[in-house]
């Protein structure tokens, strides 16, 4: 194996993890690190940076240093001596090209948030419960069948199970408010809690803000307002929605920020009962520092 080819090898290899490094700074940098992870995860995607820098840094001594020293290296070949991982194989090029082509991707796309286009091919999560539910099924099927209920002094009863004890309390202090509004560091929990209990809210008013989504099912006078809940990465994110009746649709263009003010009504939509807003008003409102909404650590405890 000739100096040149390890040395090749090795400047190839610090190059890309560079280029990543590079990436994350330049997210991080520009506040647009949130487009790609949870909060909660953004420590690590630095950390990783550090990690790939001393990498880079690594591979670019070991390069230098066979330079150098002018002698051959075999730290990078298999002990088998059948083949090196040097040579300039098929696998090799691909698994750089595995890797320089996401990079070139990234430089080259903007960043942006998850729109419309997206939910054209996750759809839209109308019933977050249900998500809530199937999770604990299994084994745990019994327990989904509430046992308890949470009865207000002058209002509706809210039956709940263990796993579904929070988002009952948390629909009976929303259910208190005379205007019901979604926050934003509870809005994932809110959403289900509603949807757990649809019977309860029906006629309350209430208030959200969210991006405007559209699915090819709706009717004409419909759209959904809505954020992405992400937990981890923008990999897993789900747009979770609530469905928005209005007379003047067409005002409103898909991925517009709005706030919703309007009462808490019933519907079909594709075979499952989902809750909808029949819009009083509808404004629009500054896009916020942050795009997605992320679940609550601190719920339930």
């Amino acid at each position: 194996m000739k100096i040149s080819s390890a040395f090749a090898h090795r400047t190839i290899r610090a190059a890309v993890l560079i280029a990543f490094v590079f990436f994350i700074v330049r997210i991080s940098q520009s506040d647009a690190l949130s487009y790609y992870v949870a909060p909660r995860m953004e420590l690590w995607v630095k950390g990783l940076a550090f990690g790939l820098y001393v990498l880079a840094m690594h591979q670019l001594y070991l390069a230098v240093r066979d330079v150098l020293s002018n002698k051959k290296t075999a730290a990078i070949t298999c002990t088998c001596s059948s083949h090196s991982h040097d040579q300039w194989k098929p696998s090799v090029i691909i698994m750089y090209a595995a890797l320089i082509v996401p990079l070139v991707l990234a430089f080259l796309i903007p960043d942006a948030v998850l729109g419309s286009q997206m939910v054209a091919k996750k759809g839209l999560n109308l019933t977050p419960s249900g998500i809530l539910l199937h999770s604990n099924s299994g084994e745990a099927a019994p327990n989904l069948i509430p046992n308890h209920k949470l009865q207000l002094d002058s209002g509706p009863a809210f039956p709940f199970n263990e796993y579904t004890r929070p988002y009952a309390k948390q629909a009976a202090d929303m259910y208190n408010q005379p205007l019901i509004t979604i926050n934003d560091d509870i809005y994932i929990e809110s959403l289900t809690s509603m949807d757990l209990y649809q019977e309860q809210f029906i006629g309350k008013k209430v208030q959200i803000s969210g991006y405007v989504y559209r699915l090819d099912s709706m009717n004409k006078n419909q759209f959904a307002v809505g954020r992405f809940a992400m937990r981890c990465c923008v990999a897993d994110s789900v747009p979770l929605a609530i469905l928005v009746e209005t007379d003047t649709p067409e005002q409103w263009p898909n991925d517009m920020y709005v706030v919703v003010l309007g009462t808490v009504e019933k519907r079909n939509f594709d075979g499952k009962s989902v809750l909808a807003i029949d819009a009083k008003s509808i404004d629009t409102q500054k896009v916020p520092t942050n795009p997605y909404v992320y679940g609550n650590p601190y719920f339930g405890n």
